[in-house]
């Protein structure tokens, strides 16, 4: 199904438990369990979006190997090169990739998300963010996970707190259902994991992010980010892991035509994300 392998694809972008075995977030070097996390989710809350109002607009490139299932159920390596990143908080991102699929193309703003592929699959796939946003179990990575993947994600306080092993661990509800839990760092209160989870409760993604670094200009950013798709069974079944590299500041306000979607210009095949949560082929 062409909307399976976009699932697969945009994880490259950048850029997912009941029964299922917790895995742990990577520690890199710190020992968080010397520090006890917030008391309160008001104040979780406001350090993560304290955090989010002091992102800048940046520029990166990144070291980029994806993980594809091969034909004896195991994953092969690709590598993407020439992988460069252009972000504009709030909402805008703009990924290209080259080499092994010629063209990878990711895109998004405040209202649309876009994706084009070639030669591999010549497809063009995009949709309407506010319908992304209703489709997370059928569209396991939508555009607000690609730019959560960066360690921001917006945390509001009728989320869940708890905290174990020297993690805040945030809990998103639906009902009494987690439908999204990530793992802050109690220390540096900085976001190490994301999960993501289906209507019945099982694991699909997850983010590992480490290695933060303060580029120029004081921009702090996770340099490793690990992404992981999972099946029924909670087997890995893709995954991508992105390094970036020279993060700097950039003014992009002269630049908005790279969060602009862009016509069809050629692409064989285009699909649109309709309102069944389906990418159908458009004319």
């Amino acid at each position: 199904m062409k909307h399976k392998i976009f699932i697969i694809i945009i994880i490259t972008a950048m850029v997912w438990l009941a029964g299922c075995p917790q895995p742990q977030p990577p520690r890199d070097t710190l020992d968080p369990t010397q520090c006890s996390g917030k008391a309160t989710i008001d104040q979780a809350v406001r350090t993560l979006k304290l955090q989010r109002q002091n992102v800048r607009s940046f520029k990166a490139g990144a070291d980029c190997t994806v993980y594809f299932p091969d034909e004896d159920g195991g994953l092969k390596p690709e590598a993407v090169d020439a992988v460069a990143i252009r972000f504009m908080p709030p909402d805008k991102m703009f990924f290209r990739g080259d080499k092994a699929f010629q063209e990878i193309r990711f895109g998004t703003n405040e209202s649309e998300f876009w994706l084009r592929v070639k030669p591999v699959e010549d497809t063009y796939w995009y949709g309407s963010r506010s319908l992304a946003t209703q489709c997370t179990a059928d569209l396991l990575v939508n555009p607000y996970n690609v730019v959560e993947a960066l360690g921001l994600v917006d945390v509001t306080t009728d989320w869940r707190l708890t905290y174990r092993n020297g993690y805040d661990l945030l809990d998103k509800l639906e009902g009494d259902k987690v439908v999204k839990r990530i793992y802050v760092d109690a220390c540096t209160y900085t976001i190490r994991r994301i999960e993501y989870f289906d209507t019945a409760g099982a694991l699909r993604v997850s983010a590992n992010l480490s290695d933060y670094t303060t580029g120029e200009n004081g921009i702090v950013v996770p340099s490793t980010i690990y992404i992981a798709n999972y099946d029924d069974l909670s087997l890995e079944t893709a995954s991508v892991e992105i390094k970036l590299r020279h993060v700097a500041p950039i003014d992009l306000t002269k630049k908005r035509k790279l969060f602009v979607r862009p016509g069809r210009d050629g692409y064989k095949y285009m699909y649109e994300l309709k309102e069944n949560c389906e990418f159908e082929p458009v004319d």
